[in-house]
């Protein structure tokens, strides 16, 4: 009987170490789980402004494609008139009123069309 107390005395002893070692782990443990979950909260914020972002770089990409077809359009409008243009400053230059009189009336009307 008295050895089979001394070996529970003595196991008693030989775990209160594990259990104190234990629990240091433990808590570390815990330490660690509460970074990583404020690391991830991090890494969501990050996410969501990143997202918010590449959104607003997305809506201006779009705008200023808009913007450029509407330059070239623009563009394309202006090259016709200045054609139409020349065209009716040659055909005086060369007397005929006829042709430049229909020149100037379909760039009236061009013009008129393009203000709408």
């Amino acid at each position: 009987m008295v050895a089979t107390s001394m070996i529970k005395e003595e196991e008693k002893k030989a775990s209160k170490p594990r259990m104190k070692s234990l629990k240091t782990r433990v808590q570390r443990i815990k330490a660690d789980m509460g970074k990583i979950r404020e690391d991830q909260r991090c890494i969501r914020e990050e996410q969501r402004d990143i997202g918010e972002r590449f959104g607003d770089v997305k809506r201006q990409c779009h705008e200023l494609r808009l913007e450029t077809e509407m330059i070239v359009k623009q563009s394309a409008f202006n090259r016709i008139r200045l054609g139409l243009m020349f065209n009716i400053l040659r055909a005086r230059q060369d007397g005929d009123f006829d042709k430049a009189t229909a020149f100037t009336g379909f760039l009236s009307s061009i013009s008129d069309a393009g203000k709408l």
